[in-house]
């Protein structure tokens, strides 16, 4: 049944990365994601696409761009058609569709695709992860041995002010810029080993990413009780978390716990 789905969820990113990248493609022209703009268009014409295409299976469809809901269904899709706003204005490619299916408040299979790029990653927990990127063949992304020097994961535009003193503490020698969900993709195909959120993030943003790196082995987690996160929570926000690739644990990591931030 999951890999059905998954098949069609893949389909569903890969028509609407092209249309985003129709309209990516004139960002020339753009400005503050306002009604008419290019991101604006491009966010819209990929909500009406994935929908689309996901409607036949009769699984309710939370999104970013839908109505501000709460779904006491114990299975949906949540998608983010365009994650990576700031990327996609600035024209650096990691911007990214994220297609999530919720199933008891957990996310059972994700799919993060950055057009751009070419790079898809898809799985969930049930299914394994693989990962389609440039062209090459399908490969399957399964934990691998720990890197020489650990490599974190960092926000281009919206790095926190405690991800200096995490990478102290935890002797991180390597830190990486990557933009939107690409960060959970990358984790998966283990070319980065952590990437710690310390501001809130809403649930849309990290579900596919959350299925996919818990398909090649890792976890995402809440930063306080270590727990892997869970969806539908009020206003569909996160707490702070920590994202690993295999076989990387939490116990490893001087995690300092903090308030709830929700902002």
């Amino acid at each position: 049944m999951h890999e059905r789905l998954l098949d069609q969820a893949v389909r569903a990113a890969r028509k609407a990365g092209r249309v985003i990248l129709e309209h990516y493609r004139q960002r020339e022209a753009i400005g503050p994601k306002s009604d008419g703009s290019p991101l604006a268009k491009a966010d819209l014409a990929a909500h009406g696409t994935i929908c689309t295409e996901l409607e036949p299976t009769g699984i309710p469809i939370v999104s970013e761009e839908g109505e501000d809901l709460r779904l006491e269904a114990a299975r949906y899709w949540l998608i983010d058609p365009l994650d990576g706003t700031k990327e996609f204005l600035a024209g650096n490619d990691e911007f990214t569709v994220n297609i999530a299916l919720i199933e008891g408040r957990r996310p059972v299979l994700g799919v993060v695709l950055a057009p751009a790029l070419d790079e898809l990653y898809a799985g969930g927990p049930d299914t394994g992860t693989w990962a389609e990127r440039h062209g090459a063949p399908r490969s399957a992304c399964t934990p691998r041995e720990r890197s020489e020097t650990c490599r974190m994961a960092i926000s281009r535009f919206h790095n926190h002010p405690d991800a200096e003193g995490f990478a102290i503490t935890n002797r991180v020698g390597l830190r990486l810029e990557i933009g939107s969900a690409l960060k959970f993709g990358r984790l998966a195909a283990a070319e980065v080993d952590v990437y710690p959120r310390f501001a809130g993030s809403s649930e849309w943003d990290i579900a596919a990413g959350q299925a996919v790196l818990e398909g090649a082995g890792g976890a995402v987690l809440d930063w306080n009780s270590g727990r892997a996160l869970e969806y539908g929570k009020p206003r569909q926000r996160n707490p702070r978390l920590l994202a690993l690739r295999s076989p990387y644990t939490r116990a490893e990591f001087e995690c300092h716990p903090y308030a709830q931030e929700i902002p």
